[in-house]
């Protein structure tokens, strides 16, 4: 949870402070995304709870493919969607997965009995 969370702030330094602004904010904002946001997908992979059981396969998934990403942009490799693509393939799974788990739990909502 904490990883999410530093995760989140992630996105908000790397976003306050765009690499034209501030460079450094920004590479620390990106790295605890693509560290903690990776990392917080693969833990989420391994959780107990209802929800997290159900989004299994989609967390293992998204994180590998996120850590993917975070490898080749570090590394400089495009593949064929330029380094900033490649950014995107690194920081977007995070999103994805939250919409996921939020659409999820909006679902499980609806489907139970309000009494």
């Amino acid at each position: 949870m904490a990883s999410a969370v530093a995760a989140g702030s992630g996105y908000v330094l790397a976003g306050l402070y765009p690499a034209d602004v501030d460079e450094n904010l920004h590479v620390l904002g990106a790295l605890l995304v693509f560290a903690l946001g990776n990392a917080a997908l693969l833990a989420a992979a391994l959780g107990r709870s209802p929800l997290l059981r159900e989004l299994r396969t989609v967390s293992a998934v998204l994180g590998l493919l996120g850590l993917a990403g975070t490898v080749l942009f570090l590394s400089r490799v495009d593949a064929g969607i330029g380094v900033g693509g490649m950014e995107r393939v690194a920081v977007f799974p995070l999103f994805a997965w939250v919409t996921t788990a939020g659409l999820r739990l909006l679902g499980f909502r609806r489907s139970r009995p309000l009494s």
